[in-house]
């Protein structure tokens, strides 16, 4: 028995060898600190291999993070078998009693990756306002006064809108998407009226961050991954700025699937990406 032992292990080493061998080099897993990095991801600058818009960048060979647009958030965690990535905005670690968020979380539903995950809900900052807000929900944050004579609080979305806010002379509105449970938690459910004890559990719950779901397949890359391709995007060589749509194969880059179309020997012109 326990030479068949032997002969099983030996034969699972091999077939992981030939999967890992099968896999181009562009497309194979990295590492990030404690995290893995796997297709449709990849890690900015380093590979063309993955899906737009889900190329992360390894701070510190510790630190993984998503850029959208032009903001930062730290990924905790991806969760590859619900296609759920879990992130907390990254400059509200500058902060540690207030949370001091400065971006809204803007994401091209026609033509993103990443959507929110239902696991989400939103709360909104007001910042350093002149005037006492007058929502029986708004919870006043400490210590994130400019000075003494200006407040800030936090209220659940749709109490009030960026118009209505600004009457209260507020000089920034922010509306952060958090963990619905940990929403509930803090500001109880709605119609609840504010907590008592300000704002102790506000910056963990920011910190705690939110779900993003990315989106696994396309047309395109659902031709290219049914012939045993990887899908990806290659910069053009003459404009860095533009990307064409790559199939990864195990003899080359084609142009849409393997098997099919020739390998690319040199940059074709760029098309204009597809929309998920």
């Amino acid at each position: 028995m326990a030479p068949l032992l032997l002969l099983l292990q030996l034969l699972s080493v091999l077939l992981l060898v030939a999967v890992a061998d099968a896999l181009p080099p562009s497309c194979s897993n990295v590492t990030c600190g404690k995290h893995v990095v796997q297709y449709p991801f990849s890690l900015l600058n380093e590979s063309d291999c993955g899906y737009p818009g889900l190329g992360l960048v390894c701070e510190n060979n510790s630190t993984l993070i998503l850029p959208v647009k032009s903001h930062r958030y730290t990924v905790f965690s991806i969760d590859y078998a619900r296609h759920t990535v879990s992130v907390s905005d990254a400059d509200d670690g500058e902060y540690p009693v207030c949370p001091r968020l400065h971006v809204n979380l803007t994401i091209d539903y026609a033509s993103s990756w990443l959507q929110p995950a239902p696991s989400d809900s939103n709360i909104t900052f007001l910042y350093n306002c002149k005037k006492n807000a007058s929502w029986s929900s708004a919870v006043e944050l400490i210590g994130c006064q400019a000075d003494g004579d200006k407040r800030s609080y936090v209220l659940p979305d749709g109490v009030a809108t960026g118009a209505e806010a600004y009457e209260y002379e507020c000089e920034e509105v922010v509306v952060a998407p958090v963990l619905g449970v940990h929403k509930e938690r803090l500001l109880g459910p709605p119609g609840s009226p504010a907590p008592a004890n300000g704002s102790v559990g506000v910056g963990d719950v920011v910190r705690a961050g939110f779900e993003l779901m990315y989106n696994a397949h396309t047309k395109q890359c659902g031709r290219c991954e049914s012939s045993g391709g990887w899908c990806g995007y290659q910069h053009n060589q003459t404009n860095a700025g533009e990307m064409k749509f790559t199939c990864f194969c195990d003899n080359g880059p084609a142009a849409d699937r393997c098997g099919r179309t020739p390998p690319l020997k040199t940059m074709p012109d760029v098309t204009q990406l597809p929309v998920p």
